[in-house]
C-alpha cells in the first residue's frame, strides 16, 4: 500500500492501525508474513468507515478472528487485515434464554458464561479456539454426532455488515449452514444471537469438563496447528484422520510441518519452524496418497490466505 493511503487511513479511522504487521503473531499456526496494514477499528461506525475507504480505493480487505483456522502465506497479505478485537465487538447480553455475543467474543469464554447462568446448548463447543464471528461463519462444532452440536444449530439471528458498509440482521431461516460452511462468507459478522435453554448449572459444568477431557485426549495440542486440516468426506465410512493414519502418514514431515502423531488430521508446526510452503507441500502429499488409495478427493477445512 502507498504510504499516503496508510496516512489517510490512520487519520480517518479510530483504532489501532499498524503497517507491516506480521500475521504469524495472530494465527494459532504461528505461520505467515506481514499484512500491508493491520487495523482494529474502535466500533462498528469506524469499521464502516474502513470498509468504505477500502472499497473506494480498491484495497483488498480480510477479516480475521482468532486466527485458529487459518494458514497465511509466507509473503503475507497485500491489503488490509481487520481484527474486531476492541471492546465494542466483545459485548455479551443475556435476556432469558436468548444470548447475544459480539463477533470478537471468545467461543470458550461464552460457553463458560452461559453455563454459569444455567443456559445450556453451547457446552459441546467448549475448547474450540477462536471467536464467535469466525465460528459462526464456518459453522464450527461437531458433525454427524448426537452429542456434539454445530454452532449454527443454535443461531437465532446474525447482525452483519456488507462490503458497502450497510448493516442488517439476518434471521435463522435466511442463513444456510452446512458442514464447516455457511452463507455468511461474503459479509462481516458483527454479532450473533443464540436460542438456548435453562438447565442445571452443575450439570452443564460437568458436561463441559467431559467434553474438554474428550478433546484433550483426541486432539494434538503439543505444538502450534490450525486444528483439523481436511473436511471429513461425505458418505465415507472413514474420517480423514482414519485414512491418513491407516496410510502410515503420522509423523510425516516436510520442513517444519509434520502430521501429528496424536491426530492424523492435524498438521503441526514443529518447533515453530514451519513455513506456509512446508504445510502446503505436506497437504498436497497427503491428498495424493489418499486419492491413490481411497479415490477420495480431500477438501481443506482450514482457510489459506495468500
Amino acid at each position: 500500500m502507498k504510504r499516503e493511503l496508510i496516512t489517510e487511513l490512520k487519520e480517518a479511522v479510530k483504532g489501532a492501525v499498524r503497517p507491516r504487521e506480521r500475521l504469524a503473531r495472530h494465527t494459532s499456526f504461528r505461520i505467515g508474513g506481514p499484512a500491508d496494514l493491520w487495523v482494529e477499528p474502535a466500533d462498528a461506525a469506524q469499521l464502516k468507515k474502513l470498509v468504505k475507504y477500502a472499497r473506494k480505493n480498491r484495497i483488498p480487505l480480510f477479516i480475521i478472528g482468532g486466527g485458529t483456522n487459518l494458514l497465511v502465506s509466507d509473503e503475507g497479505y497485500r491489503g488490509i487485515v481487520v481484527h474486531l478485537g476492541s471492546g465494542s465487538f466483545k459485548k455479551v447480553t443475556v435476556a432469558g434464554t436468548k444470548v447475544r455475543a459480539g463477533a470478537g467474543v471468545a467461543v470458550s469464554g461464552l460457553v463458560r458464561l452461559c453455563c454459569s447462568k444455567s443456559l445450556g446448548g453451547l457446552e459441546s463447543l467448549i475448547g474450540i479456539p477462536g471467536t464467535i464471528g469466525g465460528a459462526v461463519r464456518m459453522n464450527a462444532g461437531g458433525w454427524n454426532s448426537p452429542i456434539y452440536k454445530n454452532i449454527g444449530d443454535l443461531v437465532a439471528s446474525v447482525k452483519v455488515m456488507d462490503h458497502s458498509g450497510n448493516i442488517r440482521v439476518i434471521r435463522r431461516n435466511g442463513i444456510k449452514f452446512g458442514y464447516r460452511s455457511s452463507s455468511l462468507r461474503d459479509v462481516i459478522i458483527l454479532e450473533a444471537a443464540f436460542d438456548l435453554h435453562k438447565e442445571d448449572k452443575e450439570t452443564l459444568k460437568a458436561r463441559c469438563s467431559q467434553f474438554l477431557k474428550m478433546k484433550k485426549q483426541k486432539q494434538a495440542l503439543d505444538a502450534p496447528s490450525a486444528g483439523c486440516v481436511f473436511k471429513n468426506p461425505p458418505d465415507s465410512q472413514f474420517t480423514c484422520g482414519q485414512m491418513i493414519d491407516t496410510l502410515g502418514l503420522k509423523g510425516k514431515r516436510v520442513g517444519g510441518a509434520e502430521v501429528s502423531e496424536r491426530h492424523a488430521n492435524f498438521i503441526i508446526n514443529r518447533k515453530k519452524e514451519a513455513s506456509c510452503k512446508d504445510v502446503l507441500s505436506l497437504v498436497e502429499f497427503i491428498k495424493k496418497k489418499v486419492m491413490e488409495s481411497y479415490h477420495i478427493p480431500l477438501e481443506l477445512e482450514i482457510e489459506v490466505l495468500r
